[in-house]
Parts: structure tokens; C-alpha cells; sequence
């Protein structure tokens, strides 16, 4: 299992666009965070804690991270290489095991170090500029919850991709759904029921991307609600995908 484990990261570390992707979902949101605690907060002070506000930039890198996922999985049906995979190791569950392990310790890593490189830096410049500020406060829940969004996301994404086989496919699947189609189907579904709470039950904006909130209303559902209905649609397509790698011809 070892060496299955380091073929999956080997695999991981050589291919180009999978560094490109997984080296912008922790630049990116440092770059930003980093020129907000530059330009922004002229009255002298922070209300939120520099945690919560970097909550705000883990659903962008848990994407991206997902984006990951679906590389992991298609590249080598892509280029055929998925057969030698295979042949090497025809237990496909180790091969998938090995896999979703290999994802999962890609996204922890990517979103401790887009913490890091978010958290550190702002903090010098807002001293800097003699701004009042709280590092992480109350919040200390934010900093789970966005390993366990960015991991899930991550795990969604490869997962996708080993029901689609296709890198365009599964990409177009993980970045519409939760950003475009999930707001409409429920909007649309509030419309329909006449009940405005029905986007509780979204399982990606409603409650994934919750997860990273400061604060959850009466009329919401809490942390851990939000926490098992988004673990749980992950899981539909775990099985699937997993069912499918296992079964049908490479």
C-alpha cells in the first residue's frame, strides 16, 4: 500500500497542471487577502478576527483543490497510463484507497499552508500600519472547518472524476453546480413550495460553504447539521465513483 501511496504522489508532483492548480488555490487567495490588509481598514480598526476573514477565501481554494481531485483521477484515463496503473496493482480498491488518501493529504497541506501565507503576512502589515486586530479570537472553528471543507471539496472533485473519465466533464460538474446551478434549482424549488428555508437543505452553498461561517441563525442549521448533509452528498459520490472505478473497463 506504501508504494502505491508514493506512486499517487509522485504522479501528483510531476504532472504540471495539477501544481498550477494546486499553486494557485494557495497563492491566489494570499495575494488578495494580502493587498485587503494593505489597502482596506482605513478607520483603524478590524471588526471580525484576520480567521473569520480568511473563512471567506476557503470555499475559492477548496475549489480549486477540487479541480485537484478531478486531475488525480482523469489524467491517467486521459493518457491511457490508467491500464498500467492497473496492471501493476489489479486491486482496484487499493488503487482507489490509495487515491483518495493522496488527495486528502494534498488539500490538508494546500489549505495549512494558504492559512499560513494568508495569516502571517497580514498580520506584519496590519502592525505595520498600527491597525487594531484579533488573529483568530472566538473563531477557532473556522480553521477546522476549512480543512474539512477543502478536503471534502477535494475528495468531491476526484471522485467526479472517476464517474466522468473526463477532465472537462467533471470540472464543469464541480465549479456550475455550487456556484451557478444550486442557487437556482433552490431558489427555483422556494418558489415553487413557497418556503424560503428550503436552501438549508443545498448541500454544497447551503451547508458546505457554511461551515466556514462565524455565526449560524435559529433559522439555519447548525455547524454539525451542516456538517452531515455535506459529508453525506460527498459520500453518494464516493460510492459511486468508487463503484464505478471497480467495475467498469479502463
Amino acid at each position: 500500500m506504501i508504494g502505491i501511496l508514493k506512486s499517487e504522489l509522485f504522479k501528483l508532483r510531476t504532472t504540471r497542471a495539477t501544481l498550477i492548480v494546486a499553486t494557485f488555490s494557495v497563492v491566489l487567495p494570499a495575494i488578495i487577502f494580502s493587498l485587503t490588509s494593505m489597502f482596506a481598514f482605513s478607520n483603524g480598526e478590524i471588526g471580525d478576527s484576520l480567521v473569520s476573514m480568511v473563512g471567506n477565501f476557503v470555499p475559492l481554494t477548496g475549489l480549486l483543490l477540487g479541480v485537484v481531485g478531478v486531475l488525480c483521477s482523469t489524467q491517467e484515463y486521459s493518457q491511457g497510463t490508467i491500464r498500467i496503473t492497473l496492471v501493476a496493482t489489479p486491486n482496484r480498491l487499493k488503487v482507489f484507497v490509495a487515491k483518495l488518501l493522496t488527495t486528502m493529504l494534498v488539500s490538508v497541506l494546500s489549505v495549512l499552508l494558504m492559512l499560513l501565507l494568508c495569516l502571517v503576512p497580514s498580520q506584519l502589515i496590519l502592525t505595520s500600519r498600527n491597525i487594531t486586530f484579533e488573529v483568530i479570537g472566538s473563531d477557532l472553528r473556522v480553521l477546522l472547518s476549512a480543512i474539512i471543507l477543502s478536503a471534502f471539496l477535494a475528495i468531491l472533485g476526484l471522485s467526479l472524476g472517476l464517474i466522468f473519465k473526463s477532465s472537462p466533464g467533471a470540472i464543469s460538474a464541480l465549479l456550475l453546480w455550487p456556484t451557478i446551478l444550486e442557487g437556482m434549482v433552490f431558489g427555483l424549488l422556494s418558489l415553487a413550495f413557497k418556503d424560503s428555508n428550503l436552501f438549508k437543505f443545498a448541500p454544497i452553498q447551503g451547508n458546505g460553504f457554511k461551515l466556514v461561517s462565524t455565526f449560524f441563525n435559529s433559522d439555519e442549521n447548525s455547524w454539525l447539521t451542516s456538517l452531515t448533509y455535506f459529508s453525506a452528498f460527498v459520500g453518494v459520490f464516493v460510492v459511486v465513483g468508487a463503484v464505478l472505478f471497480s467495475r467498469r473497463d479502463a
